[in-house]
């Protein structure tokens, strides 16, 4: 009875670590495809000079197409401290000055995640 008892709860544990890491991964994949979405509906401002699939049509202006998250993050918070200066730097300052933290790292995500395999 003892053992018929242990392989039982032994079951129920391997079967409820299972759906921790199912429901967690889920989460996850689900959160990350969110923000994917949240992040390109934001950054349709950005579409008009970076292009809408993140290759610029203008030398100018750089592609943000699967660039690197912390990359895009430094660079629009450099905008909004004013420590990037010259060019284009006071129309980016100004776009950068109307976004929040939360509208950053959305956009970083949306841009760096664009062209990968899950989102091409």
């Amino acid at each position: 009875m003892i053992m018929v008892s242990q392989l039982l709860w032994n079951c129920i544990k391997k079967t409820a670590l299972g759906l921790v890491v199912f429901f967690t991964y889920s989460a996850f994949v689900y959160g990350a495809d969110e923000q994917f979405k949240i992040g390109q509906e934001k950054a349709k401002v950005c579409m008009t000079c970076h292009g809408a699939d993140g290759i610029a049509h203008i030398d100018a202006y750089p592609n943000l197409r699967g660039q690197n998250k912390g990359y895009l993050i430094s660079s629009l918070k450099s905008y909004q401290a004013r420590e990037r200066s010259g060019g284009l730097a006071v129309l980016m300052q100004q776009q950068a000055d109307a976004l929040s933290d939360q509208d950053i790292e959305d956009i970083a995500h949306f841009y760096s995640t664009l062209g990968k395999s899950s989102h091409p």
